[in-house]
């Protein structure tokens, strides 16, 4: 009676094992990105698929935003292993890649589908418009200039009058209250 208990708890710690491992960095794999379409808008809903040699490997769906996680099971061997991606009827092939002395980092690999095509850097969904940067550029130098100025003005009233505008207020002040 008491092995038969052993036994099933033995059996019961088995599927735990092999969920830690899955858990640990050099046994994950995280597939995520981005499906857009021609214009750049997310396309919310659509179905994403990861396969290899014929075989399903993970399935998910896009968020609102078009966003996907796919997170696989993959080992060292795997380096290098062509893997399929579809995301309804737009299909790409990713290779697997990452550095098998590294146990801890996370293996991610980014892959948006934009209108269709495959693109391997990732995206800023919530990027700064281009044209914000010159726009910031003219605003920070034009502060610096009234700043610059203002600066000016106040040395040539202090060489002028031999004061400040504090000690000047200062003066007001006395004289106003006799």
């Amino acid at each position: 009676m008491c092995r038969m208990r052993i036994l099933i708890f033995i059996m019961a710690l088995l599927p735990l094992a092999n969920a830690m491992a899955e858990h640990e960095a050099d046994h994950r794999y995280q597939v995520q990105g981005f499906v857009l379409d021609e214009n750049e808008k997310a396309i919310p809903g659509r179905e994403v698929a990861i396969s290899a040699d014929g075989e399903l490997l993970a399935r998910g769906t896009t968020d609102s935003s078009g966003y996907y996680s796919l997170h696989l099971h993959l080992h060292n061997e795997d380096r290098g292993r062509l893997l399929s991606l579809r995301a309804g009827p737009d299909r790409a092939e990713i290779r697997v890649s990452f550095d098998p002395e590294d146990q801890h980092t996370a293996r991610v690999h980014t892959a948006n589908l934009v209108a269709g095509k495959l693109v391997e850097t990732e995206l800023r969904r919530w990027r700064t418009p281009p044209w914000i940067y010159p726009l910031s550029g003219f605003i920070l130098l034009g502060f610096a200039l009234v700043m610059l100025e203002r600066r000016r003005k106040r040395k040539l009233r202090q060489k002028h009058f031999g004061h400040t505008d504090a000690s000047r207020g200062q003066r007001g002040k006395k004289r106003r209250r006799k």
